[in-house]
């Protein structure tokens, strides 16, 4: 497809999108006020990276000259304003990122005979597509609802299905499952809102480079070899459970001694473009190697750890203190605006609120959002720093034991770290 036609279809996206009820609650369509919320936390940095992604669209659209087409000229003349703008755009992103399905729409194989072409493809049902689906992109997420509850593509009815997770009684309002494994702060960032339920996915994403100083070049080369392999900035990702498996092997890339890094796979002569070899590499600095580089590893993420909690204005215990306190108050306000509205009975605005309560309401339901994905994160580092410190003190009793650094094993090393794990890709 040329680049004016997926230019089009981009913009037939902006017009029908224009029927969507106001979300402001989007992330991408805050106000600069409301981003400051944010201070502090990766949410912002991946905010501020994602509306440059708009502005760079909107001067790539508006050069290729997406406001001389025809549905373009049409919408000036309707509305005389341009079609693609730099709001126009953050609008559509907002709607595509939050309101999107990716939906598996291909046929299942009902042939008799295996088709061999199935093995060693990453696609064996096909590329997924985006789609939009009436009603179903209303729908809030539920922690507590499974996979059933997740729209998924029936090609036999020829439409896309889900199951409730558990019973609705008459106007209740109706959740899905957005994904396993998401954390607040994920909902937050992509939908505008954490949906509802207990269960969170805390986790804390900082940047590998912002908290570690490579030991030496060969660290250096091996790190920027990870770079290309990862597509971008290695990511150093914290749990209550501790630090993720490819953090700490990341970690071990960047500290390692230059006989560990050789035992690993990465020779004398390796430079930053032996991307495929890095890969290998990686694999084996999973596993400990030795006393003194744990203990590296292990000060580092301490470090880095209460370095990204000095960064928040606000202290874990005191978002706590603010949820608890505004929670009554905004389901008070909620059963107002309900109130409200069936008073109404229809004569509301056309926005779909009937006076400044929907609004007070909507700023409070907004900020308990932002309260319960900070605090998602700083619960992260918090337990991690906790985790970290047991491991530290472990390791140490191992040393006392052994009588030296040296006389710990590697197997030792990682047996401290598998038995305080409650997740396989912690370690």
């Amino acid at each position: 497809m040329s680049f004016a036609a997926c230019t089009a279809s981009y913009l037939h996206v902006c017009t029908a999108t224009c029927c969507l009820y106001c979300q402001m609650h989007h992330p991408l369509l805050w106000t600069s006020e409301v981003q400051q919320q944010l201070r502090g936390s990766p949410m912002s940095r991946t905010l501020t990276d994602r509306l440059q992604q708009v502005q760079d669209d909107t001067d790539i659209l508006v050069a290729a000259g997406a406001n001389e087409l025809g549905i373009a000229v049409q919408w000036q003349q309707q509305t005389q304003q341009p079609l693609v703008s730099y709001d126009s755009v953050r609008w559509a992103a907002a709607v595509l990122l939050g309101r999107s399905f990716q939906l598996d729409m291909s046929e299942p194989d009902m042939s008799l005979e295996a088709d061999m072409s199935y093995y060693g493809s990453w696609q064996p049902h096909g590329p997924a597509v985006l789609a939009l689906v009436p009603w179903a992109d209303m729908l809030r997420h539920s922690s507590e609802a499974d996979e059933g509850s997740m729209l998924a593509y029936d090609s036999e009815a020829g439409a896309a299905l889900m199951a409730a997770h558990r019973p609705y009684e008459p106007g209740q309002e109706v959740f899905d499952s957005h994904g396993p494994g998401l954390s607040h702060a994920d909902l937050l960032m992509d939908h505008g809102c954490v949906g509802e339920g207990v269960t969170d996915n805390p986790r804390y994403d900082a940047v590998l480079q912002d908290h570690l100083k490579p030991r030496g070049s060969r660290n250096a080369a091996l790190l920027e070899a990870l770079t290309t392999l990862t597509g971008g900035p290695p990511a150093l990702v914290f749990t209550p459970y501790g630090p993720d498996v490819t953090g700490m092997a990341a970690l071990r890339a960047g500290l390692g001694s230059d006989a560990e890094l050789v035992k690993a796979g990465w020779r004398i002569g390796s430079k930053g473009s032996d991307v495929e070899l890095c890969a290998r590499v990686m694999g084996r600095l999973c596993m400990p190697s030795s006393v003194g580089t744990e203990r590296r590893v292990l000060e580092t993420v301490l470090r880095a750890v209460d370095t990204c909690l000095a960064a928040y204005p606000s202290t874990l215990e005191q978002d706590e203190q603010e949820l608890q306190h505004l929670q009554p108050q905004a389901a008070d306000h909620h059963q107002q605006q309900q109130q409200e509205q069936q008073q109404a009975s229809g004569a509301a605005n056309g926005d779909g609120s009937s006076s400044g309560s929907s609004t007070e309401s909507g700023n409070e339901q907004l900020r308990i959002g932002v309260l319960r994905a900070l605090i998602s994160e700083k619960s992260a580092l918090v337990g991690c720093r906790e985790v970290v410190a047991g491991w530290q003190q472990q390791i140490e009793q191992l040393v006392a034991a052994a009588g030296s650094a040296a006389a710990v094993t590697s197997q030792q090393l990682a047996a401290v770290y598998e038995a305080g794990s409650d997740s396989e890709d912690i370690m």
